[in-house]
């Protein structure tokens, strides 16, 4: 094709060819530097295994391997413990990661800038399928440093800021704790911050609850609103005569509440016990408090104190509980109304007739010697000849 202006188009070839070499000119420098500030490297963790033996499976590797002591970890690692074991993963800013036992994750980034004077943001976000974790966020040296710490779970995506934080996974449900710092937790296009002693619950396609207290109750049905069948099973125990007469258990409404009885007539001086029994199974080492607290009534009590060997109470209760070590230990406290006959009333109190009284058992983490470690079970009930007694809101409660 002829062109009947052939200096016109040879003049916009120029002109064209001219705007291309500024524009290169131009972005050629931009790109490069937008490479030095925002290009980005991975960067190893360190996991010290702190109990029992943890799997854990490099990316592109066959199989697992079993690490018992401390190993280098890179991103893409999955690691998962069993019901035994645990581990605390550090990583490259000072970050750390608690693994609890039965609990599954994976490192998905863990980037920095590739260059000292780069400005991309440190980059660390673990995929957590299963379990509890506690993540420590450090607080980040270096002026205008930024950080993209992020848990992601099959419920929620939560965005963490420098603090401590607990992040627990079911099958049904997440949930995202705040001991300190704030998190942002995002999930079915809603979004919550949480702030220091608050969480919040993700359910399956379901949006995140708005901010709730840190604390929680482990014990289910401690208000006795539902049948004796949730949470509890019944315990009576002959102590000494063969064929005592049984006490009575019953969940009626006394006032403006609902109240567990426990009552014991005509028992002509023999000891039984009546009472109740909730299996709690829970490790709380990664708690700071843990408190019982309940409403009693005491109606009546015909054996005194706690009877001659201070273990025998118409209100008891008790919680078992193993310590770090795996030794059996309880804490044990009685409620008395009367002490005609001077018996011992050790690790119990008194307290008046017929009156309800709210009690509440302190921090039992700085009571304790030794600590607990794992809840196994709470007990409630009664222990000697005849006794009346009543209680409700019963919470074993950990922050």
């Amino acid at each position: 094709m002829i062109h009947k202006h052939p200096e016109r188009t040879a003049w916009f070839v120029i002109w064209g060819a001219f705007a291309i070499f500024l524009l290169l000119c131009f972005s050629i420098p931009l790109a490069i530097r937008h490479y030095f500030l925002f290009s980005t490297t991975s960067k190893p963790a360190l996991l010290e295994v702190i109990g029992g033996t943890v799997r854990v499976h490099e990316r592109g590797a066959a199989a697992p391997t079993a690490v018992t002591k401390i190993k280098e970890l890179t991103e893409g690692t999955a690691i998962e413990t069993d019901e035994n074991s645990r581990g605390i993963i550090t990583f490259f800013d000072g970050s750390t990661a608690t693994i609890f036992p039965a609990t599954q994750i994976q490192l998905r980034d863990l980037r920095v800038s590739a260059f000292s004077f780069g400005e991309a943001p440190v980059t660390i976000a673990i995929e957590q399928s299963r379990g509890r974790m506690r993540v420590g966020a450090a607080l980040l040296s270096g002026a205008g440093r930024e950080r993209n710490l992020q848990i992601i779970t099959p419920h929620l995506v939560a965005t963490l800021a420098e603090g401590s934080y607990a992040i627990d996974v079911s099958a049904d449900a997440s949930q995202v704790t705040v001991r300190d710092g704030k998190a942002i937790v995002d999930a079915q296009e809603r979004s919550v911050t949480l702030a220091r002693s608050q969480r919040t619950v993700v359910r399956s396609n379901e949006p995140p609850l708005p901010p709730l207290s840190a604390a929680l109750d482990l014990i289910v049905n401690g208000d006795f609103k539902d049948p004796l069948a949730r949470g509890w099973t019944l315990w009576r125990d002959p102590l000494s005569d063969p064929n005592p007469a049984n006490g009575l258990i019953e969940v009626l409404p006394v006032g403006n509440r609902q109240a567990f009885h426990i009552l014991r007539s005509g028992s002509n001086q023999s000891s039984a016990i009546t009472g109740i029994i909730q299996t709690i199974n829970k490790e709380v080492s990664d708690f700071r408090s843990i408190r019982l607290a309940a409403d009693l009534r005491v109606h009546l009590q015909s054996l005194s104190g706690g009877g001659i060997l201070s273990s025998e109470y118409p209100l008891i209760l008790r919680v078992k509980y193993r310590d770090v070590y795996g030794s059996e230990a309880e804490w044990v406290h009685g409620f008395y109304v009367q002490n005609a006959t001077n018996n011992p009333t050790n690790n119990s109190e008194l307290v008046l007739q017929d009156v309800w009284i709210p009690f509440e058992s302190g921090n039992l983490f700085e009571t304790l010697d030794p600590k607990p470690f794992y809840i196994t079970q709470i007990f409630i009930y009664a222990s000697g000849w005849d006794y009346d007694a009543y209680i409700s809101s019963v919470r074993l409660i950990v922050e």
